[in-house]
């Protein structure tokens, strides 16, 4: 084999090493972020598929409980789950908007029309 081909493949092989333990660190999941199964979020959490475009949450959480980046919400019918906190509509995901007069905390909810 030519040594200027041994040395491109390792190259390529290293290269290809990096984009992936690049992908592994700077693509983590939040509460939040969109999902199709449980093993899309973070650990301790669950896909709510009610949700559009799947959720991950925390049910039944308590005040304080929640990870960083999220708040632990009752609703009016009075469950509780982890949302993810937000300071605009910008900090949301699509078709999530920042809701802020729902408590002490601003969170990111379906966008109502």
């Amino acid at each position: 084999m030519n040594p200027v081909s041994k040395h491109m493949k390792r190259v390529m092989a290293l290269a290809v090493l990096l984009v992936c333990c690049a992908g592994l660190v700077g693509c983590g999941s939040a509460i939040g972020d969109d999902c199709s199964t449980n093993a899309d979020c973070p650990s301790g959490s669950y896909c709510d598929k009610v949700m559009p475009g799947g959720l991950c949450t925390i049910a039944e959480c308590r005040p304080d409980d929640c990870p960083d980046g999220s708040v632990c919400v009752e609703f009016y019918n009075g469950e509780r789950f982890c949302m993810q906190t937000c300071d605009s509509d910008g900090d949301c995901r699509d078709g999530y908007s920042c809701i802020k007069d729902s408590g002490p905390d601003p969170f990111c909810s379906v966008k109502t029309k």
